[in-house]
């Protein structure tokens, strides 16, 4: 098999963006993500558990070495989990939002309806856009025989599904039927703001049954919850393995 350039994983170091690290034997290693305009931190905990044989992979928004950097998408978090005696691949994708449900429950006003599509469309387009990144290396795999199974998940504090349910009624109920119950002029206001939006409804519908459409491909999307560790840390944990 072609050897990746990958970096030997060091417990002494904090991890580089857009590096490929190798994981020779179980460790945890902790993704932070600290806000701008707060001190609060989400820490998720990734576990490897590796046997013999198996050695694993963790970047932080890696992305092709092929992409420009301008416009290009990534997730937080990739994570692999390689056995050479078996020749199967797990691989990880998530994202870390401090919130995907922080937004009105009255989907009417102050612009939540259009905050909700925004928030899934460029969730999912993250993913997406990590999933080919991961994809160009992995092939090297696959040409060797290699099994690959995928999960793709979000690391957020809430998920709450019946909001985004919510949110694709209204959104068909706008675009795609002869009646609304939405007042008159609400509806013309919010039609003309959403437009653009009106073929989201389906990918909003799916991400609140917890799926995701990636490469002509229907995945089921992992929640991991953030648990209150203090007033400004939450942390959430997620095992890597080949199993």
């Amino acid at each position: 098999m072609i050897k990746l350039n990958l970096k030997d994983y060091n417990a002494g170091r904090s991890c580089q963006k857009n590096v490929l690290y190798k994981i020779n034997t179980s460790s945890t290693i902790l993704f932070e993500e600290t806000h701008e305009d707060s001190r609060n931190c989400e820490c998720v905990e990734l576990s490897y558990d590796l046997r013999s044989g198996q050695y694993g992979i963790f970047a932080h928004e890696y992305r092709s070495p092929v992409t420009v950097k301008q416009g290009c998408k990534t997730a937080d978090i990739l994570a692999c989990a390689v056995d050479e005696n078996e020749k199967k691949i797990a691989t990880f994708i998530f994202d870390v939002k401090s919130n995907i449900s922080a937004f009105s429950d009255d989907l009417l006003k102050d612009q939540a309806l259009l905050t909700v599509i925004k928030e899934v469309r460029d969730f999912v387009e993250q993913i997406h856009a990590e999933m080919l990144h991961k994809n160009g290396f992995i092939l090297y795999y696959k040409d060797e025989g290699f099994t690959e199974y995928e999960s793709v998940g979000i690391v957020t504090k809430r998920f709450e599904a019946e909001k985004f349910t919510a949110a694709s009624n209204l959104l068909e109920e706008l675009f795609q039927k002869e009646t609304s119950s939405v007042p008159k002029l609400v509806e013309m206001k919010l039609k003309n703001n959403l437009g653009p939006y009106r073929n989201e409804v389906g990918r909003i519908r799916d991400f609140a049954r917890r799926r995701v459409m990636l490469c002509g491909k229907t995945y089921d999307l992992k929640v991991i919850l953030l648990e209150k560790m203090s007033q400004l840390e939450y942390k959430a944990a997620i095992k890597i393995n080949c199993l």
